[in-house]
């Protein structure tokens, strides 16, 4: 009786501890039609999260500048040597942070970054005075500070883009790739108010602290939720893993499909000739450089514009400063969801091209009748539409270097964002050149003609041209 008790047990045992079915496993073994997850979405939200983190850190330092340049005797033109530097390493890095998200996936790498710049941008506060001035000058330890600041931000971008190549469906790319740049335009739009408020409450070094610890906890939060592929997150089920890669669109499909099914091929050698030799990759770079020149006006000058020619107070000139990066925030998003639908209706060489064209088109033809028109109030949504209307055809150009290869679309966007940093680079050194000896508002036409140019190079853009390495979808 005793042994019939014992082997009772152990029969209780072992079913106790079997090992219970997953989330996906359970779906799986049902065949029950169930409602897909909507991690990718969540993950897109945080990214735009991040992406507001990224503006915040990088346009501090304008608002604080006058404090800055008081503290430590510094001109203008020291000054502006010290916002080249985030600048020049931001374009610099494009290629290594989009190489790195390719080869180790974006959430090591996007986290390491994070880190990165955020220490960078507390230092920022401490630099000056850690370092004694006979050993380094305040202009120097502020420049090393700012492009190894510079350094780090450059993989936000490139690996925003990687997440979005892994992640989401073909249907869903140029909305996807629009919510991070909206989120980047409502940074820049909220960055200099909420700024100033910090600055007045805390003193100036104490932005740069906040700023600082705002990024360290967006790290945190991106490497406990995010994923490199959808097949490694706990969240996604089988429902959502198929919507993502057959591109169906479906949030109710048949769950009979493992979650294993769809994964993606470990680290792809980088077909570095292929990508260099690629004209999709150097149109997509020279487009790209014809926007980030407008961008970088808007970025830079466009508040001494509003201030010197259109001859507007300080605090009204600060006020209109926003219209374009409020415009970026509610036009991005428009152009991505347009930008899918045209694409599904006549595919991606003419959906991708037929809005980016229409975008840039807008923002050249935007800023010419803005910087005509004497009334201020209808030159500020001139210039303002101009602004979202760059953004309104980039969510296309992000999307395209996924189409052109998934595989790498960390390195190809890294490339083609590299051309807009060249860009931007460009015009701030321009921009007042051109104004001193032609006028503010020459300057500005010269910067709408330049995008009118980059739009027309979309007419030889095939994003369905994919790299000769690149598998197909």
């Amino acid at each position: 009786m005793a042994l019939a008790r014992d082997k009772a047990c152990a029969v209780k045992l072992r079913t106790r501890m079997k090992p219970l079915p997953s989330r996906a496993g359970l779906e799986a073994t049902t065949g029950a039609t169930v409602t897909a997850t909507n991690v990718r979405w969540v993950l897109l939200s945080l990214m735009f999260i991040l992406s507001m983190v990224t503006y915040l850190d990088r346009v501090n330092i304008s608002i604080a500048a006058r404090y800055m340049t008081v503290a430590y005797g510094l001109t203008d033109v020291q000054m502006g040597k010290i916002f080249s530097a985030f600048i020049l390493a931001y374009g610099l890095f494009q290629l290594p942070g989009g190489w790195l998200g390719d080869r180790y996936g974006p959430r090591i790498v996007l986290t390491a970054a994070i880190v990165w710049w955020s220490i960078f941008t507390a230092l920022t506060a401490v630099v000056a005075d850690a370092v004694p001035r006979s050993v380094l000058p305040v202009v120097v330890s502020l420049f090393s500070v700012r492009f190894l600041m510079g350094a780090g931000e450059a993989a936000a971008w490139p690996n925003f883009n990687r997440t979005i190549a892994n992640w989401m469906a073909v249907k869903d790319r140029a909305l996807a790739s629009s919510l991070p740049l909206a989120g980047g335009g409502l940074g820049a739009a909220l960055t200099p108010p909420f700024i100033a408020w910090v600055m007045l409450t805390y003193g100036w070094k104490g932005s740069f602290y906040l700023c600082g610890l705002i990024g360290i906890v967006a790290a945190v939060a991106w490497y406990l939720y995010a994923r490199d592929t959808p097949e490694k997150h706990p969240g996604v089920n089988a429902a959502e893993l198929k919507a993502i890669r057959s591109g169906s669109g479906s949030a109710m499909i048949s769950a009979d499909a493992s979650p294993h099914l769809f994964t993606r091929p470990h680290a792809p050698r980088t077909p570095w000739r292929a990508i260099f030799t690629e004209p999709n990759v150097w149109l997509l770079f020279c487009s790209a450089a014809t926007c980030g020149y407008l961008v970088y006006i808007y970025m830079t000058w466009f508040y001494v514009y509003l201030v010197e020619a259109r001859g507007l107070s300080r605090m009204r000139g600060s006020f209109y400063t926003a219209g374009p990066f409020i415009a970026i925030a509610l036009m991005t998003p428009i152009g991505g969801v347009l930008g899918d639908r045209v694409t599904r209706r006549f595919g991606k060489t003419v959906g991708r091209r037929l809005v980016s064209m229409a975008g840039m088109f807008i923002a050249g033809l935007a800023v010419f009748s803005g910087v005509l028109v004497t009334d201020i109030h209808i030159a500020i949504i001139g210039l303002s539409i101009g602004g979202g209307a760059i953004y309104f055809a980039l969510s296309s150009h992000w999307a395209a270097t996924i189409d052109i290869s998934k595989e790498h679309a960390g390195t190809v966007s890294g490339v083609m964002n590299w051309g807009g940093n060249i860009g931007g680079m460009a015009s701030p050194i321009l921009t007042p050149i051109l104004a001193r000896k032609l006028g503010w508002a020459p300057a500005l036409e010269i910067a709408g003609l330049i995008i009118l140019v980059g739009g027309t190079l979309w007419l030889f853009i095939k994003p369905e041209r994919q790299l000769q390495s690149a598998s197909g979808e």
